[in-house]
């Protein structure tokens, strides 16, 4: 493998996964599956070095967020009628997921957190059944916003990585020529 090119796609990775992680922290996700899923694996494979990102399922979703099955259908008096991620691949009520997945995912959230929802009419608690139901709807219906806690970082670091892995390759060229006796041929195939 090529030492130098490998040092610049582990310090990328690291730095990615790093921010990522920064990120989850600041939206109170530290101690999630999310974060605790979020790692790396640099391999060769054939020819070719690559660099994969690994994380649980749901970090996609959480990252570019998912568009809601139909914000209009939101109660009148609602104030969150619209779609929270208009721009993202993934929508709810294509029939494309598991079957309740969100309801049971909100379910086991809820039962995690303490949360007492209130009527606003009358001011009293309501079940934990009904809270349940209440935020599975809104949900279901406005979607979920995208966090960027993966995008970001990973744009950001983009950016400069071109750069630094030509820079990487040429050390890594220059050092097989410096390591080859003159007396033998060396024959260099970069695909």
């Amino acid at each position: 493998m090529l030492a130098e090119v490998n040092k610049i796609l582990e310090a990328f990775a690291l730095n990615v996964i790093s921010e990522a992680k920064n990120n989850l922290s600041n939206k109170g996700n530290a101690n999630g599956e999310i974060y605790n899923s979020l790692d790396y694996n640099i391999s060769e494979v054939s020819d070719n070095i690559e660099l994969d990102f690994k994380a649980t399922n749901y970090a996609t979703f959480y990252d570019k967020g998912v568009q809601g099955a139909a914000p209009s259908k939101m109660p009148s008096n609602s104030l969150k009628r619209y779609n929270k991620a208009p721009m993202s691949p993934y929508k709810f009520g294509t029939g494309s997921g598991k079957k309740g997945g969100l309801r049971e995912g909100i379910s086991k959230w809820v039962d995690r957190k303490p949360i007492k929802g209130r009527d606003p009419k009358t001011g009293r608690f309501i079940t934990q059944k009904s809270a349940k139901y209440l935020i599975t709807r809104s949900i279901y219906l406005t979607g979920l916003q995208a966090s960027n806690f993966f995008s970001a970082p990973f744009n950001k670091y983009t950016r400069e990585l071109e750069t630094d892995l030509e820079d990487a390759l040429g050390r890594d060229i220059k050092l097989a020529f410096e390591s080859v006796d003159s007396s033998n041929d060396l024959i260099i195939i970069i695909s």
